[in-house]
C-alpha cells in the first residue's frame, strides 16, 4: 500500500507540473528535449549540431520563461539563427542512457492513440523516473528496519522538494537523481550495516548513474570514499581482509565511472568539429586566473541545504513553496551534524551521517574540477541541484535520528507540508 502511494505521488506531481507550466524549463530543457528526440529516432548529437526542426518548434511555441522576448513566435521561423544561440544543442557531451531510455518511451507513447506530444509523454515520464525513486528509497529505508509509516513519510518527502518535483516535470537528465541516489544509499546500507562486500553490484550502480548524467554518481562516489576511509583504519587495526574487500568495492566504483567519463568523453570528443566553442562558454562561467583558492573558495560549502537553489515556472511558484524551501534548507543543512552527534562512533547509522557531510563538502569541488578540465573555467555559483543525489542519504539520517528521538509528530508534519505545498502550488491553487 505505502509504494502505491508513493508511485501515486510521484506521477501526480510531474503531471500536476506537466500540465500546468507548459513553457519550457530555464535549466536548458530544449537541449535536454532535442537529446531525447534525436536518440529515439537513431542519432546520437554531438558539439555544433543544431535543434531538431521538431524541437525548434516547440521551444518557439512553448517559449521560455528568461529567453521569451529572444524566441520567435510560434509558426513564425524554421531558421536556426532566428534562435537564441543559433538553437546550437551545447549539452551533448552527456552520457546518453537518460536520453535514450525518456526518448525511445516517449516515443513509443506517442505512437499509442493518445493525445500526446513527444514533449508531454517525456515530461510525464519523469513521474516514472521519480516513482521509482521513492520507492527505492522506501526499500532502503525499511533495510534499516524503520517502521513503515516512518520510510513512507521520509520518502515521501522527497517529492516535496522544489527542485526534484521541477525535474520530475520536465526533461532534463535530473530526472533519475533520486533513483540513483537511493542506489548508492543501498550500497551504503548493504555494506555498513548487513556486511556484505562484493563489489560487482557497486560498480554496476555506479556504472549507471555515470551513464545517466556524470554529476550523477557524486553520491556512489561519496560512498565509495567513506568506505575507503573505513578501509584505511581496518588496515591499520590489522583487519587486512575487510579492509582489502571495501578498497575493492571503491576501486570498482571508481573505474566505473572512469570508464564513463573518459570513454564517453574520448568519443564525443573524436566527433567534435575542429575549432568548436561552447556557445553559452561565459554565461556562468568565469576563466581560472592563477591560483583558484580565491575564485573557488567561496563555493565549496554551497552543497550545504541542498534544496537551497531551485528553479520553478513561474507559473507554478509560490510564496509557500518559498518558505518550505527555507524549512528543508535548514533541516539538510543540519542532518549531517545530527547523524555524526546522534549515534555511537563506528555505528552503522553514524557511517551514513559521516557520507552525508562528505558528499555534502565534495560536490563543488567535484564540479569546478570537472568544469576546469571541460574547458580552464569555473562556476561563481554552485548550484546545490548539481547535490540531489545526496538526498536520499540525508533524508536516511534525518529518519535515523528522528527514529531514534522518537519525532512522530515532526516527522509527519514537515513531510505532510512540503508535500502539500509543492502539489498545490503546481496544481496553481496558490
Amino acid at each position: 500500500m505505502w509504494c502505491l502511494v508513493l508511485v501515486l505521488l510521484g506521477v501526480g506531481v510531474s503531471a500536476l507540473g506537466t500540465l500546468n507550466a507548459p513553457s519550457l524549463s530555464a535549466l536548458d530543457e530544449h537541449t535536454h528535449l532535442d537529446y531525447a528526440w534525436k536518440i529515439s529516432h537513431g542519432q546520437v548529437p554531438r558539439a555544433g549540431d543544431t535543434l531538431s526542426p521538431e524541437i525548434r518548434e516547440e521551444w518557439a511555441c512553448r517559449s521560455q520563461d528568461n529567453l521569451a522576448q529572444l524566441l520567435p513566435a510560434c509558426g513564425s521561423s524554421s531558421s536556426a539563427a532566428d534562435f537564441p544561440f543559433d538553437a546550437e544543442n551545447y549539452n551533448t557531451w552527456h552520457p546518453p542512457v537518460y536520453y535514450a531510455v525518456t526518448g525511445v518511451l516517449a516515443r513509443a507513447v506517442t505512437a499509442l492513440p493518445v493525445d500526446l506530444t513527444f514533449t508531454t509523454a517525456a515530461r510525464l515520464l519523469g513521474g516514472a523516473w521519480l516513482a521509482a525513486g521513492l520507492v527505492a528509497l522506501f526499500a532502503v529505508l525499511r533495510m534499516w528496519r524503520l517502521p513503515h509509516w516512518l520510510a513512507a513519510a521520509a520518502a515521501a518527502l522527497v517529492a516535496g522538494i522544489p527542485g526534484v518535483a521541477h525535474a520530475a516535470s520536465t526533461v532534463t537528465n535530473d530526472a533519475p537523481a533520486v533513483l540513483i541516489g537511493a542506489g548508492a544509499a543501498w550500497v551504503l546500507t548493504r555494506v555498513v550495516r548487513d556486511g556484505r562486500t562484493g563489489w560487482a553490484l557497486p560498480a554496476l550502480v555506479a556504472l549507471l548513474a555515470a551513464s545517466t548524467k556524470l554529476m550523477n554518481a557524486v553520491a556512489i562516489l561519496t560512498v565509495a570514499g567513506v568506505l575507503l576511509l573505513w578501509a584505511v583504519g581496518l588496515w591499520r587495526a590489522g583487519q587486512r581482509p575487510k579492509a582489502y574487500r571495501l578498497l575493492l568495492i571503491t576501486g570498482a566504483v571508481v573505474a566505473a565511472v572512469g570508464l564513463v567519463a573518459f570513454g564517453w568523453g574520448a568519443l564525443q570528443g573524436a566527433r567534435t568539429p575542429a575549432g568548436w566553442t561552447n556557445p553559452i562558454g561565459g554565461t556562468n562561467t568565469a576563466p581560472v586566473h592563477g591560483l583558484p583558492l580565491d575564485e573557488w573558495a567561496p563555493t565549496l560549502m554551497s552543497a550545504f541545504g541542498l534544496v537551497q537553489n531551485y528553479y520553478l515556472q513561474p507559473a507554478v511558484t509560490s510564496t509557500i513553496v518559498v518558505a518550505v524551501v527555507g524549512l528543508l534548507a535548514v533541516l539538510f543543512t543540519a542532518a549531517p551534524l545530527l547523524g555524526l552527534v546522534g549515534f555511537a562512533k563506528g555505528s552503522p547509522e553514524r557511517m551514513v551521517g559521516w557520507a552525508t557531510l562528505a558528499g555534502t563538502l565534495a560536490v563543488p569541488l567535484l564540479v569546478q574540477v570537472q568544469e576546469f578540465l571541460r574547458g580552464g573555467e569555473y562556476f561563481g555559483i554552485v548550484s546545490s541541484r548539481y547535490a540531489v543525489t545526496l538526498i536520499p542519504l540525508t533524508v536516511i539520517t534525518l529518519a535515523l535520528v528522528a527514529h531514534r528521538q522518537q519525532w512522530r509528530v515532526v516527522s509527519v508534519v514537515v513531510p505532510a507540508v512540503s508535500v502539500g505545498a509543492v502539489v498545490l502550488s503546481f496544481a496553481t491553487v496558490f
